[in-house]
């Protein structure tokens, strides 16, 4: 049964890190820019620390932190402030993996720099040797942009600006400081518009960041969005964002004569079921291995068994007919008596 015993458990380790595997492919956020500051400290200094403890609690936070947190550490002139901001959209998971892959990708990028701000789609991290809390702050900022150009931008920037001033309000009066517009730009094509700010952010500054924000748009384009260390706001002609967790009425459709068509950019945007079966399939290989390979060693060990014992009834039943017996011949063919 050792053999069995030994099966068990490497078809466990098995499945185990196969699953760990393909979970680590896929928590890998999408990044787009960092930004470190001019200033630096030495390494293993005391500020150092302070900066690992920060980058520590913000990771352990985002498992329940609604989407947000912020930490401090240490006292002036060592002290770190440390902040993390996820898409409001997105659910728990999606943000923790976001907030633990940035919290060791952003030292890497910045390795003696005092201060970073890093984004990705998922959520932005942010940290400095200055008081970054419940301020707005719009530098440095990073921006994209689709490079196609709508058949009528000028009425294709007035919807857009009309829909961002929109979700800005509605953001500004939301205590997560995030909300989502749409907006029908022809019969078949659909403006989609997101705004958040961190939610240290006072009403008052969110506006007036996204207000900013908003201000810098590439929005003659059929997409574009902007990214603030305190707010970023973006508009896509495709569904880019969930709308489960969205508080954003729909507005009433606006047409015009049809641009030219859309081409919607490649990616993944959401778990897709390519990832659902990467996760699964080894899982369930593993299980079907394990049952026939457990099946087949039973099996094989009670034959064994089995043949064992009735070889040892052979015997027994020989010795038992020899020793029985009462007549015999002897070599010369004569027959003798015992």
């Amino acid at each position: 049964m050792s053999s069995v015993k030994f099966f068990m458990i490497f078809v466990f380790l098995l499945s185990l890190s196969s699953s760990l595997f393909t979970f680590t492919i896929e928590a890998k956020p999408n990044y787009l820019n960092n930004v470190c500051s001019n200033n630096t400290f030495t390494r293993n200094s005391t500020y150092q620390s302070n900066l690992n403890l920060v980058l520590s609690s913000l990771a352990s936070n985002a498992n329940g932190s609604d989407g947000f947190s912020n930490a401090t550490a240490g006292q002036n002139p060592n002290r770190v402030y440390g902040l993390f901001q996820c898409r409001s959209d997105l659910n728990t998971t999606t943000c923790q993996d976001c907030v633990v892959y940035a919290s060791t990708e952003v030292t890497q990028r910045c390795p003696t720099q005092k201060g970073n701000i890093i984004w990705y789609d998922e959520c932005l991290l942010h940290y400095s040797d200055s008081n970054i809390f419940s301020t707005v702050t719009t530098n440095p900022s990073h921006s994209l942009m689709n490079t196609k150009i709508p058949t009528d931008p000028t009425r294709f920037h007035e919807l857009v600006l009309g829909l961002m001033n929109a979700s800005t309000m509605l953001a500004a009066n939301n205590t997560k400081r995030y909300a989502t517009r749409e907006g029908n730009f022809t019969t078949s094509e659909t403006i989609y518009t997101l705004v958040q700010c961190t939610q240290d952010l006072s009403s008052d500054d969110c506006s007036r960041c996204l207000r900013q924000n908003t201000a810098n748009l590439p929005n003659r384009n059929i997409g574009g969005r902007t990214y603030y260390p305190s707010c970023y706001c973006m508009y896509e002609l495709y569904d880019f964002y969930n709308h489960n967790k969205t508080a954003s009425p729909p507005p009433p459709p606006t047409t015009l004569s049809p641009p030219s068509p859309i081409t919607r950019p490649t990616g993944k945007k959401r778990i897709a079921s390519s990832v659902i079966i990467a996760i699964v399939a080894p899982i369930t290989v593993s299980a079907v291995l394990f049952v026939a390979g457990y099946c087949f060693l039973t099996r094989r060990a009670r034959k064994k068994k089995y043949n064992s014992f009735s070889d040892k009834i052979g015997l027994e039943t020989l010795e038992r007919r020899n020793t029985n017996a009462i007549v015999g011949f002897n070599f010369d063919g004569f027959l003798f008596k015992k």
